[in-house]
């Protein structure tokens, strides 16, 4: 679920952690809003995403890939039928923000089911991570055979059809807040230096630009907008249109506006305060799939899919591979098999926040 937008070079940055970064850039501009915070904390030189492993059940958060094999087999699996019957020759297979390289790592085991598309596969994983690419160079295997290409923002030079996908990789972009009171006011961020504590501060919003965003928040009381996940999917987008091919991802988020904030801050999967832990716990919110699709509409991409994770993974057969494994297993792994299914697909758990949307370009 990684992010790979925002890398700050500056060399008194560089020095500083991240408290110190934070506090001296709300200096600098007296106050910072909520995404500039966001971006510090998650982005800069030694950010929580720039150099820290936060994936698995000793860290901060589990994904879907790493809570059981049957994700990745089924979305390798739709990703195979889809390159045979459309691509069927050379293409990209791109992954955004690969983690640990579980998920890629399980859809290469589907993929080598079918020698072709292995063989005509360009692989690039986008990871600025470096301790998560030394995690996926150890999890792929045979690297002879698929060479995958490691870049740290989406810079793709060839023009072959392309069939990217993320999981969990746009909830952690920076967001804006917002809240109405008659008008439209903006969270923002301020230090106190006297008791050493940040605080939040309103201020009414007057940029053209955001104020025209806003309006389809106009029935609701509070609005989350990030610029940065638009431009970056903006991007795949003219992407996919230019050299054809489909676009994958899968998030928690919502079709229309949910009107509360999502925003939330997980630290050894545990709620934690946004002004905790700074640049050592995960900060994320639900991505607007609202918006996602209206980028891909004003690009003339065709919107394949978009439907809950658990009609996505039983429509296109998890169930039947869930039995399958179950076959010849001791009670034990068959029980566990149960569970993992249930985390998936269950409403109480991933099944209905978890959002699948899908688009493409022939």
């Amino acid at each position: 679920m990684l992010s790979t937008n925002y890398i700050w070079n500056t060399n008194i940055l560089s020095q500083m952690n991240i408290r110190e970064r934070v506090i001296s850039q709300i200096k600098e501009k007296k106050s910072i809003d909520v995404s500039e915070f966001i971006n510090i904390c998650l982005n800069s030189n030694h950010g929580y995403y720039s150099n820290k492993n936060p994936i698995g059940k000793q860290k901060d958060f589990i994904t879907a890939p790493e809570i059981s094999q049957m994700f990745g087999e089924i979305l390798g699996s739709y990703i195979i039928n889809y390159w045979e019957e459309n691509i069927g020759g050379v293409f990209n297979l791109i992954e955004l923000g690969p983690g640990k390289g579980t998920l890629i790592n399980d859809i290469l085991k589907v993929g080598n089911l079918n020698k072709k598309f292995i063989k005509l596969m360009n692989l690039t994983l986008i990871e600025k991570n470096y301790q998560l690419i030394d995690l996926q160079k150890s999890l792929i295997k045979n690297q002879n055979t698929y060479k995958p290409n490691w870049i740290n923002d989406f810079h793709i030079n060839n023009k072959y059809p392309s069939i990217i996908f993320s999981n969990e990789f746009f909830d952690c972009f920076p967001i804006k807040q917002f809240y109405k009171k008659e008008k439209w006011i903006e969270k923002y961020i301020e230090y106190n230096s006297v008791e050493d504590i940040f605080y939040f501060e309103n201020k009414s919003t007057k940029d053209s630009y955001l104020i025209n965003k806003l309006k389809k928040f106009n029935n609701y009381n509070v609005a989350e907008i990030s610029l940065s996940r638009e431009k970056y999917f903006n991007k795949i987008c003219q992407f996919i249109k230019k050299n054809k091919g489909i676009i994958i991802t899968i998030d928690y988020g919502y079709l229309e506006p949910i009107n509360h904030f999502s925003l939330q801050t997980i630290y050894r999967h545990k709620k934690s305060h946004l002004f905790d832990n700074l640049g050592n716990q995960d900060i994320t919110a639900f991505v607007d799939f609202g918006e996602l699709i209206n980028i891909a509409k004003e690009n003339n991409l065709t919107i394949d899919t978009y439907c809950s994770q658990k009609d996505f993974l039983l429509i296109n057969g998890l169930e039947p591979r869930k039995i399958n494994l179950q076959r010849n297993k001791d009670n034990t792994m068959r029980q566990k098999l149960e569970k993992d299914f249930k985390r998936l697909t269950e409403s109480s758990q991933m099944g209905e926040d978890f959002k699948v949307l899908i688009v493409s370009c022939l």
